[in-house]
């Protein structure tokens, strides 16, 4: 399945990038609390954020509005990576790398960044202005000389107020040309 920027969906390389698999296939400098999303620094896997905080709006999971997501109470503190992953990848290959985000609360959205092997790429993002609204964020990469890849989505907001927000559907994937 090719979506309109040639991201090649079935050849996914992350595990567990709906969240269905619950807490597992990555790690992350944030706290895992399930059950409670307060204070700042933590995250859970589930299908309602305001399950956790009652402060977070009751947004539902990007892919069907009935699955998980990771949701995240930001911290303040810049670079700390929210969700990362080792992947294996082929040397001199172009790969795209893409996340939907959404915000929970509305005051001061997140601004994210991916990182790979330690080193951002692409512009940071903006999570959307309004709560429970998806929007995807992507960045090209090529993998060089590497046979393994350290992805990452970092939090570049300092601001602890709002900060608050939810990852779904993340992909990484070979960029497929067409000839």
């Amino acid at each position: 399945v090719l979506t309109a920027r040639g991201l090649d969906l079935s050849n996914n390389l992350i595990t567990n990038g709906n969240f269905e698999s619950g807490n597992t296939g990555f790690y992350s400098d944030y706290i895992y609390s399930p059950g409670n999303l307060v204070p700042e620094g933590v995250y859970d896997v589930l299908a309602n954020p305001q399950d956790d905080h009652p402060g977070f709006q009751p947004c539902t999971d990007h892919t069907s509005g009935t699955g998980n997501m990771t949701a995240v109470n930001g911290a303040g503190i810049p670079n700390q990576n929210v969700w990362c992953q080792t992947i294996p990848v082929t040397p001199n290959t172009d790969y795209a790398f893409s996340a939907w985000v959404t915000t929970l609360v509305a005051a001061s959205p997140a601004l994210l960044q991916f990182s790979i092997n330690g080193a951002t790429i692409g512009p940071i993002f903006g999570a959307p202005s309004s709560t429970c609204i998806w929007l995807n964020f992507y960045a090209t990469w090529n993998s060089g000389a590497n046979s393994s890849a350290t992805i990452c989505v970092v939090n570049q907001n300092s601001v602890l107020g709002g900060n608050d927000f939810a990852l779904d559907d993340l992909v990484f994937s070979p960029i497929c040309t067409v000839t």
